[in-house]
């Protein structure tokens, strides 16, 4: 049963639905008429408004709430949030820095994966952003898995933490945090960057280079909905497309003898060549 500010999603279908904290014997109203949450309702359960219309109690979605948080800055959208977690290997127990609180929606996310054994360190240079992602946490996310700093690592020296796991970078000038990064991560750590400019992403990589980072690839995500309905199956005319260039790569302990220069192979297929070993 939900209890006292327990979110849930009241659903009517895709284009009316509402992301609710549950408090008891509170009503929402619409055109569609008043509907009144009292105590014992679950997920999943049908209410109905008293113009007769039907709503369903549904969880909200980890999407959800990144997308519900109150915004000072854009964020990071769920479409790139799933591919950030998987290309740097942020699980259970993972030691994490972000660089760029924003509004907290990736914050959001990431204190739930990491768990209680892992550690998000969350840096941001201006109070109010930061300030916006700390309530934007405490109401969506678990605070509890977070610490927040507010500073600028370029000016300030670094990080000051060291055998971190992972390292996302969400600010204009990536390329000046790359060298912090390098002191901060791990053996083989990972390292990731947002940017919406190809001119960002060429100058990023090229520090990436320089200060012994491998395995460096780009992409990007476009998300497109597909229309559902029987004999007229067919793709949203809008969607989801660019909002940011990925950039990933991999920190060695040392720089290779001859200076280390990557490009991305040309291919026609995911790029991900594998060959599996033999018995």
């Amino acid at each position: 049963m939900l209890e006292k500010d327990d979110y849930f999603i009241l659903y009517l279908d895709e284009r009316s639905y509402y992301m609710l904290p549950f408090v008891e014997n509170q009503s929402f109203s619409s055109h569609r008429g008043n509907v009144k949450f009292e105590s014992g309702m679950s997920y999943g359960d049908k209410v109905s408004t008293h113009l007769g219309t039907d709503y369903y109690i549904l969880k909200p979605t980890l999407a959800d709430r990144m997308m519900k948080v109150k915004r000072r800055t854009t964020i990071i959208y769920p479409k790139e949030a799933g591919t950030i977690l998987l290309e740097l290997g942020i699980e259970n127990g993972s030691r994490v820095i972000e660089i760029g609180s924003g509004s907290g929606a990736l914050t959001i996310l990431l204190t739930r994966i990491v768990g209680e054994q892992g550690k998000i360190y969350s840096f941001e240079r201006r109070p109010e952003h930061q300030e916006m992602a700390i309530k934007n946490v405490k109401r969506f996310g678990r605070p509890e898995n977070v610490e927040f700093f507010l500073k600028d690592p370029v000016i300030e020296g670094g990080f000051g933490l060291t055998d971190i796991d992972s390292i996302f970078i969400d600010v204009p000038e990536p390329w000046t945090l790359i060298d912090a990064a390098y002191e901060a991560l791990s053996g083989g750590g990972f390292i990731g960057t947002l940017n919406p400019n190809i001119e960002q992403i060429q100058t990023t990589v090229e520090k990436m280079q320089q200060s012994g980072f491998i395995r460096i690839r780009c992409l990007e995500i476009l998300q497109r909905g597909i229309r559902v309905k029987k004999n007229m199956t067919r793709p949203h005319d809008r969607m989801v497309a660019h909002t940011g260039y990925l950039l990933f790569a991999q920190k060695l302990n040392e720089l290779p003898v001859n200076k280390y220069e990557h490009e991305t192979p040309e291919t026609d297929d995911d790029g991900q060549d594998f060959i599996e070993p033999e018995n």
